[in-house]
């Protein structure tokens, strides 16, 4: 698996730990839980390094073609 294989994975763990943030604040605790253990799966998979949910969402926000 090269960097580019590993980027969205990443970035979408990153974006979801952003997410969780903005689901504190409405205290839906089914919502946070189900999210948090998607990212919990998707970290036990591995295969990729942890992002800043602030970075992630700066990629993310980066078009992929220039």
């Amino acid at each position: 698996m090269n960097a580019s294989d590993t980027r969205g994975p990443a970035v979408a763990v990153g974006l979801m730990r952003m997410a969780l943030t903005f689901l504190d604040e409405i205290d839906d605790d089914m919502v946070i839980a189900r999210l948090q253990h998607a990212i919990d799966t998707a970290l036990a998979k591995g295969g990729f390094e942890d992002i800043d949910p602030r970075s992630a969402a700066l990629i993310a926000a980066m078009p992929l073609d220039s």
